[in-house]
């Protein structure tokens, strides 16, 4: 799954390691999912880590993640929202094809949609993503089980 985090996911993960937020922003960390954002959304992503976030190991965290992001071009997108400053989010996930926007913020929710790009809160994000994640894992022990690992290819003698 792809996706862009609204700063104030990042934010909100600090309050612990089990909420939704959190787990997102690791699963980036680790590869798991594909989290996009233009200039403009990391330049707001490194104003807010400088400001608001004096933890250092959480820091370290958004640092990690902030590493793992594609970067994208944003892509104007056709919808009206309460507050014109968080168009850059939606921006970012037309132009880097994502599938979710991750978000706290009611003006965003209640736009539901973008061009195709759902706006959804943390927790059901983290639902999707359990349940993609847990594809996955069942494939690759279904691949185990045969004797095979995942990167095996049929040209072996």
């Amino acid at each position: 799954m792809r996706i862009v985090l609204d700063t104030n996911v990042l934010i909100d993960g600090f309050q612990d390691d089990f909420c939704a937020e959190a787990k997102l922003i690791d699963a980036v960390r680790s590869g798991e999912l594909m989290a996009v954002a233009t200039p403009k959304v990391m330049k707001e992503y490194r104003l807010i880590l400088g400001r608001l976030i004096a933890d250092r190991q959480y820091r370290s965290r958004i640092e990690e993640f902030l590493s793992m992001l594609e970067e994208t071009e944003p892509e104007f997108v056709d919808v009206t929202i309460d507050d014109e400053e968080d168009m850059k989010f939606l921006e970012a996930a037309v132009g880097g094809e994502a599938d979710v926007v991750v978000t706290s913020d009611r003006h965003l929710l209640d736009a539901g949609e973008a061009d195709g790009v759902r706006i959804i809160t943390p927790e059901e994000a983290w639902r999707r993503a359990e349940d993609e994640m847990g594809g996955q894992q069942e494939w690759q022990g279904i691949v185990q089980g045969w004797g095979l690992s995942a990167h095996d290819d049929d040209t072996e003698e």
